[in-house]
């Protein structure tokens, strides 16, 4: 959905935090919580972004065994106690949830998944309690943008700006005529996926509008990009719209040569409801079971976790686990692992691989930000009858091997 603004509500919300954070500032910006590590995890778990919390019970189970001993720091063995918060797919309710995280759960770190829904509201009632946040599955562009340089709040995840230059350069390699149509809904990542693709020289870029999510009928803009001879489309819808519009667009036998979707092709769940139409499909892959990296917390590599998932794995399941990943390493660091400034800083300092890839948060394009690498995959049906995003573009991250070319739709 990616329509994040903070609201009054979730203004005041943080000026309460804030003032809370500010009385007990005697207490070393320490959680208060005992000797246990208490971590908090925000997600979508019901709603329209539930597709992006699928995995969770599998990954929250994969960390909680691996942390069941818990960490050895300092020559102290702390408890780890894992609390996760469900935003029902709404920036004012992970407000609300990361306030019940910070006040009443008194945890040590709060960590934020999926869209700047959750991220970004997350992120800011982190930094008005002082809190250790980090945040992924959001460009860091939106992250980043209109918000004040963060001190405890962090982000290790792919850019748009980045995204565009790769699908550009897939692009390049086919024979088209350069016409590229965009699909790009009323939203910060419509917004964003519009002003960098007409930013590229040397493609003509046909905008179908900002349209709403929930759009039915598509009949206008197909007509547009059909007299325009639109031959690449890009895209950037929420699942639901992007199995309407391209079931709409088979019965108006409009077919580019190459169809790039961000956000609604990552899960193989839309790949299966579109069925025969999902065929050649291209889209980003941040994250899948041919990753060449291991867990730091139990060595599982890429091929296990996802194996043991019992269902196809999805790009999510990898980075949120390396959220967890990421939390222990800033425990380990940090002087005292329940002094809130002190691991904030050690995030900062962090340098290091997890099962999603390696991270680093010294070196991002923006403060705070460690910046992975972006692969585009193509949906390919398997011998089985499902569909597999197969890696056809590796040009950010040599180390993960190529599975397939890549192939036009026509």
């Amino acid at each position: 959905m990616s329509t994040y603004h903070p609201t009054r509500r979730m203004f005041l919300g943080a000026l309460g935090i804030a003032s809370i954070a500010g009385c007990s500032a005697g207490l070393r910006g320490s959680s208060g919580g005992g000797q246990t590590l208490k971590i908090g995890y925000v997600s979508p778990r019901t709603g329209p972004l539930a597709v992006f919390g699928e995995s969770d019970d599998y990954v929250l189970g994969k960390v909680r065994a691996a942390l069941a001993k818990g960490l050895s720091i300092g020559g102290r063995t702390y408890p780890v106690e894992i609390v996760a918060k469900d935003t029902q797919s709404s920036a004012a309710r992970a407000a609300e949830v990361a306030g019940e995280l910070i006040q009443q759960d008194k945890v040590d770190i709060v960590l934020a998944t999926s869209t700047p829904d959750t991220t970004n509201p997350v992120s800011d009632q982190c930094e008005a309690a002082k809190v250790p946040c980090v945040a992924t599955i959001c460009p860091w562009e939106i992250w980043a943008d209109g918000r004040p340089a963060p001190a405890y709040s962090y982000l290790h995840f792919i850019g748009t700006q980045q995204e565009v230059e790769v699908f550009a350069g897939l692009w390049a390699r086919a024979d088209t005529n350069r016409v590229v149509g965009g699909l790009w809904p009323n939203d910060t990542d419509g917004e964003l996926y519009r002003r960098f693709v007409t930013a590229k020289p040397g493609w003509k870029v046909v905008d179908s509008g900002a349209y709403e999510d929930g759009t039915q009928d598509y009949t206008s803009i197909l007509s547009t990009f059909a007299s325009d001879d639109v031959e690449i489309l890009q895209a950037a819808p929420i699942p639901p719209d992007w199995v309407t519009f391209w079931r709409q667009a088979a019965q108006n036998r409009f077919r580019p040569k190459i169809v790039s979707v961000a956000k609604a092709m990552l899960f193989p769940s839309v790949a299966e409801t579109l069925g025969e139409l999902a065929e050649g499909l291209v889209a980003p892959v941040w994250w899948s079971s041919a990753f060449p990296y291991r867990s730091s917390l139990d060595g599982s590599t890429a091929r296990e976790f996802a194996d043991g998932y019992g269902r196809q794995w999805t790009p999510p399941m990898g980075f949120n686990h390396a959220l967890f990943e990421i939390a222990v390493a800033a425990f380990k660091a940090a002087a005292d692992p329940k002094d809130h400034a002190a691991v904030a800083a050690a995030i900062g300092a962090l340098k290091g691989e997890a099962i999603s890839g390696r991270y680093d948060f010294t070196s991002g394009p923006s403060k705070n930000v460690s910046l992975a690498p972006d692969l585009l995959g193509q949906w390919r049906r398997t011998t089985s009858g499902k569909y597999d995003l197969v890696i056809v573009d590796n040009t950010l991250d040599p180390t993960i091997p190529v599975q397939g070319e890549f192939t036009p739709l026509r």
